[in-house]
């Protein structure tokens, strides 16, 4: 449990979070919320306020959350993602790991390309979302990961620059919308939301491949770090 972000995220105090601490060091299961408060010098009433406060219902289930849930994250790797393309998305990530990250995309896309760059740099990752050209040069091939975000997979100006890193060796990923696509059959790995088609032109119809990426790419970004540790 990463204490330290929940501390920062919900402005905890010093009080606070040592009872966070102390839950996540000790892992007692039977401790009760009076020899919690006894343990940290807190009150029964400023621990269930800091429950609260956090979003949950009160010391049981922060119990639960800290000391009983061992695996909440784990259960998510069971998933037809993680089956498909876990283990062909980590083994890239982790191959380059000291690399750089470029994010390409064009239209709504961009917003999405835009994320996963900034989660990349969260999580101490060099990535940028625009297209340097000179990175694509065959001695990259070692020092650069490609990412193409395409709803179509048939933008051209994106089917030329994964071309170019093809030729050049340099791997990529790509999230898009038809498998079957230009750029879908161009990559390392596709990550297809199979969510495009003729139909996806018509007026109102719901364009589910954004949304669909950025809960396959946190899926995979979340089975790909957990084995980092």
């Amino acid at each position: 449990m990463d204490i330290k972000s929940i501390s920062e995220k919900y402005q905890l105090s010093v009080s606070e979070q040592s009872v966070l601490d102390y839950l996540n060091n000790h892992k007692d299961h039977s401790i009760n919320i009076r020899q919690l408060a006894k343990a940290t010098y807190t009150s029964p009433s400023s621990i269930v306020a800091m429950c609260k406060k956090i979003g949950l219902s009160g010391y049981s289930e922060l119990l639960y959350y800290i000391v009983g849930a061992k695996n909440l994250t784990f259960t998510l790797h069971d998933s037809d993602v993680i089956k498909e393309y876990g283990e062909a998305f980590r083994t890239l990530i982790q191959k380059h790991r000291n690399s750089y990250f470029m994010f390409l995309s064009s239209g709504l896309s961009t917003n999405i390309a835009s994320y996963m760059a900034e989660y990349f740099n969260l999580h101490g990752l060099r990535a940028t979302t625009h297209s340097y050209l000179e990175k694509l040069r065959p001695e990259a091939a070692d020092s650069l990961l490609l990412f193409v975000i395409t709803n179509s997979g048939e933008t051209k100006r994106l089917a030329e620059l994964l071309e170019t890193a093809a030729e050049n060796h340099i791997e990529s990923i790509v999230f898009v919308g038809n498998r079957a696509s230009q750029i879908g059959q161009k990559a390392t790995l596709t990550i297809s939301s199979d969510t495009n088609s003729a139909y996806s032109y018509q007026e109102f119809y719901p364009q589910l491949f954004f949304g669909t990426s950025l809960n396959t790419f946190e899926l995979l970004m979340s089975y790909t770090l957990s084995t980092w540790k």
